[in-house]
């Protein structure tokens, strides 16, 4: 009998808008292989370095969002791993961070998987929350974890992309430019 390798996915999330008390909430999926994972690592950390950005969105200048955003620009193996949903007039930020992971998995697994789903500040009623209903939307995961994004890369992107997509829903001149390069690269996709 021929055992079906898994493809290992590593989906690293985080979110943006519990402070508008659910007139917008945003969640934002980096989904990515081993292979890319470590590369797109090694980038970012180069990139974190060059410009200081080792922080939350929130607590960089507007200087260092853009030189950051611009130098991800450039990370070839982000092309097709980075998706977004946005939501209105909800509070219901567990089941729709759960609902977009599965909403970003359906699209970029293309063949038998197995997810580990890192998400950002998630305390452990949530984790059990989002394992039901990963399971309940059929996701296939290894581990479900919350991890503060001081200490990953890549949990730092979400949140960078988290705010970046905030910032352009919200109308920053800034933002508009090069939110459109990311679509243009096929780096971002809005999930419906």
């Amino acid at each position: 009998m021929t055992r079906i390798l898994k493809e290992k996915l590593y989906c690293f999330v985080d979110e943006s808008g519990q402070d508008t008390k659910g007139v917008l909430f945003l969640v934002t999926v980096v989904i990515t292989n081993k292979i890319s994972k470590e590369k797109i690592e090694k980038e970012l950390l180069k990139i974190e370095d060059m410009i200081g950005k080792k922080i939350k969105w929130h607590g960089v200048s507007f200087e260092q969002r853009v030189d950051y955003l611009e130098a991800v620009l450039d990370i070839k193996e982000i092309k097709s791993s980075i998706f977004y949903s946005i939501y209105k007039t909800t509070k219901e930020y567990t089941s729709l961070t759960t609902y977009t992971i599965a909403k970003a998995i359906g699209v970029k697994a293309k063949k038998p998987y197995e997810a580990t789903i890192i998400i950002d500040g998630l305390n452990e009623k949530e984790r059990q929350r989002t394992k039901v209903g990963l399971r309940q939307l059929g996701v296939k995961y290894k581990k479900v974890r919350g991890i503060k994004d001081e200490s990953s890369p890549l949990v730092r992107l979400a949140d960078a992309l988290a705010g970046f997509v905030r910032d352009y829903e919200e109308g920053q001149s800034y933002a508009k430019p090069i939110f459109n390069r990311f679509l243009v690269k096929k780096i971002l996709t809005k999930l419906e």
